[in-house]
């Protein structure tokens, strides 16, 4: 055992440089895991309150290299959340041949895939794994068309391979891990890289659905209808989902969830007709011989944006309908007449919008819905939506080739 005394005089010197040669290691070390995804915890305050997402890439193949990286560019743009690596992970990374997108369960959690559609056509791979990241992180779509803003996602050109959040994202997201009040502003839901080639539609100025309709089907950033106990139909430019929940007006719970085994497309307009892997337990609605004539009251149905500015806002959790009517093929620009419907834009401010492709159009018949269409586009050509009337398919007037397709529609 070593005596009391007085230290040397240099001591309180020496343990001061260790010290700062320590904390420099540690930056140093911190700064190579978090190029491969990783981090290290610091004596910062900042990191000290930081919420730990961890993120599990295990399945993510080829592409984990670009989720890393992604997670290191997040790591060096916010404090108030930091993602690191580990199986499992509050959020799961898939890969499969769809587009890429994101279902946000809560803040800092769900489920992300890499899909190759995007990656064919020459999307950057990191700019991908770092703008799905951005939505476990609590940020919608905005479809700026921007290369300099993250979550302009597919809108800015494929040329585009910045994968760095803005300053106002990475705001956005501190502010919302943050915690009190902001965290609850969080979206949640399933967001797609590619929104259906950006004109599927939403309702704007209706109001949550009144009634459970049965034959609501949700497919993955579009809508569909149950029209056979296991067939459904939704728009052609909608991706082909691997599975979708019916029987719910709920997007994200409720209802039955089904695989997908086959998609038949219309040959000559927007409609695509999904077979499901069973049957279920839900009544189908019918599809009538006729539409109907101008002036016919209808209601649409869907789920999504309830503003009407492109990229406005995210999905709602419940569908929102809208009474409306179908107006003359002369107020529809681009209107194919005998197989398609334009439908009013109520109050000339309320009407579909983005996101809510294939969703039904319903009228009633002897006091109970009928489907007569499925939504396809704006009928005025203008990306602000409401501001005119829209296009749905006219599924009485295909209803022949629905019919063969299935096997035989529902008496």
């Amino acid at each position: 055992m070593t005596g009391g005394g007085t230290p040397p005089a240099n001591s309180g010197s020496a343990c001061m440089f260790r010290r700062q040669l320590l904390r420099a290691a540690t930056a140093a070390l911190a700064a190579v895991l978090a190029a491969t995804g990783m981090q290290v915890a610091t004596d910062t305050g900042a990191s000290a309150a930081a919420r730990t997402v961890y993120y599990d890439a295990s399945r993510a193949g080829e592409f984990r290299t670009n989720f890393d990286q992604a997670a290191a560019i997040w790591n060096s743009r916010v404090s108030n959340v930091q993602l690191v690596a580990r199986t499992p992970g509050n959020v799961t990374i898939y890969v499969d041949s769809g587009w890429p997108r994101a279902q946000v369960t809560s803040l800092g959690a769900g489920r992300v895939w890499m899909g190759w559609t995007a990656v064919n056509q020459g999307y950057n791979r990191t700019r991908i794994a770092t703008h799905e990241l951005g939505h476990i992180l609590g940020l919608p779509d905005r479809r700026t068309g921007l290369c300099s803003d993250l979550m302009s996602g597919s809108s800015a050109p494929v040329s585009c391979t910045n994968a760095y959040p803005s300053a106002a994202e990475a705001s956005r997201v501190d502010q919302l891990f943050a915690g009190g009040l902001a965290a609850a502003e969080a979206p949640t839901g399933t967001f797609s890289w590619n929104d259906g080639d950006d004109i599927s539609p939403y309702v704007v100025g209706g109001r949550p659905a009144t009634e459970n309709y049965p034959w609501m089907v949700y497919v993955s950033g579009c809508t569909g209808t149950l029209i056979k106990a296991n067939w459904a139909v939704t728009a052609r430019h909608c991706s082909t989902p691997s599975s979708v929940r019916v029987g719910s007006i709920y997007r994200n719970s409720g209802g039955t969830v089904v695989s997908v085994v086959r998609a038949v497309n219309h040959p000559s307009v927007d409609v695509k007709l999904l077979q499901l892997s069973s049957s279920v337990g839900y009544a189908p609605a019918p599809i009538p011989s006729t539409s109907g004539a101008v002036g016919t009251a209808t209601r649409i149905i869907g789920w999504g944006q309830t503003c009407a500015p492109r990229g406005c806002g995210g999905a709602p959790t419940v569908a929102h309908e809208l009474d409306t009517s179908i107006v003359s093929d002369s107020r529809c620009l681009g209107i194919n007449g005998p197989y398609e419907i334009c439908t009013n834009n109520t109050n000339g401010n309320s009407g579909a919008c983005y996101g809510d492709s294939g969703g039904p159009q319903v009228r009633r018949i002897n006091g109970a819905w009928a489907l007569i269409g499925a939504t396809s586009r704006a009928g005025n050509n203008n990306s602000t939506c409401a501001t005119g009337p829209s296009i749905y398919v006219d599924l009485p007037s295909i209803r022949t080739w629905i019919n063969t397709q299935v096997g035989g529609l529902p008496a």
